[in-house]
């Protein structure tokens, strides 16, 4: 049995809580249900599929661009497809470890943040190079 003030388990033959000091009569004592085991949450997974998303686009994109410099659309997919993805896959990264999330959530939030920084940055180095006309 728990005790209703404090939750802590007593034995079933307590008289009293010995943390508390609440009686165990049947008006103070309850039995709680097994916990039920939580579900790991999918942000982890999710931002890793958006970092794997945007460094794959970013590759094919930013290919393109190297051979298409002045194309506004080639420009706005990069952005849409890569920048954007990236950077939600970095703040749900970010949001998972702030959670304290452990085991799988967590390894998928570290991967996903520094494929999608590698990705930006990569980007942003590729842009640099365009506009300073080495390339």
């Amino acid at each position: 049995m728990y005790c209703k003030h404090c939750g802590k388990e007593l034995a079933d033959e307590a008289l009293m809580c010995p943390d508390c000091g609440t009686p165990t009569d049947g008006k103070h004592t309850v039995r709680r249900p097994a916990p039920v085991s939580e579900q790991p949450s999918p942000l982890g997974a999710i931002a890793l599929f958006l970092a794997v998303f945007a460094f794959v686009t970013g590759i094919i994109f930013g290919s393109f661009f190297y051979a298409f410099t002045g194309s506004a659309i080639l420009l706005y997919m990069i952005g849409a497809t890569t920048i954007l993805p990236a950077l939600t896959a970095i703040c749900l990264g970010i949001a998972v470890l702030i959670r304290g999330e452990t085991g799988k959530d967590r390894a998928f939030a570290i991967a996903a943040i520094a494929l999608a920084g590698t990705m930006l940055l990569f980007l942003f180095l590729s842009v640099c190079i365009i506009a300073s006309g080495v390339l």
